[in-house]
């Protein structure tokens, strides 16, 4: 092979290096600046406190309130049905619930925002929550807890 052969494969190969090292170092810095999208923290929460007998009530009024303000609604079982999530999606929000391990009679009620760069405003949040709260209270002997 001719010297000007090897000296422009080494070149082009010494180019080539310089640049999949530079991409490949900034990617590695941007991901490492990018917040864990996976890990979301609720910006509201509260506690249902509801015997295990009236969950079906508990669902219905979920489903209800999931029609009313056109919210996807899922609920999913575990363990024989011991353990349930529910899910509801809108456009911004995601709203869970699942019991609280340890504590059946207690269910943890969580919102997040779909995309924490682009919030709902809190008015509409407050008036979920607020109307959420509404339809879980139609159930005799329920008692809802604010969470700090």
């Amino acid at each position: 092979m001719s010297t000007k052969k090897t000296k422009r494969y080494l070149l082009v190969g010494s180019i080539l290096g310089v640049l999949i090292l530079f991409f490949g170092c900034a990617g590695i810095i941007k991901s490492l600046g990018k917040e864990n999208s996976s890990e979301k923290f609720p910006i509201r929460t509260f506690i249902v406190q509801i015997d295990e007998n009236q969950r079906e009530e508990l669902f219905v009024q979920l489903r209800n309130f999931a029609n009313e303000h056109d919210l996807e609604f899922y609920l999913s079982f575990y363990k024989n049905k011991e353990v349930f999530f529910v899910e509801m999606y809108g456009k911004q929000l995601e709203i869970l619930l699942q019991p609280i391990p340890e504590s059946p009679k207690e269910v943890g009620v969580d919102f997040y925002e779909k995309d924490p760069s682009n919030p709902s405003s809190p008015e509409i949040v407050d008036a979920l929550l607020s109307d959420l709260k509404k339809f879980i209270n139609e159930i005799p002997g329920v008692t809802i807890t604010e969470e700090q």
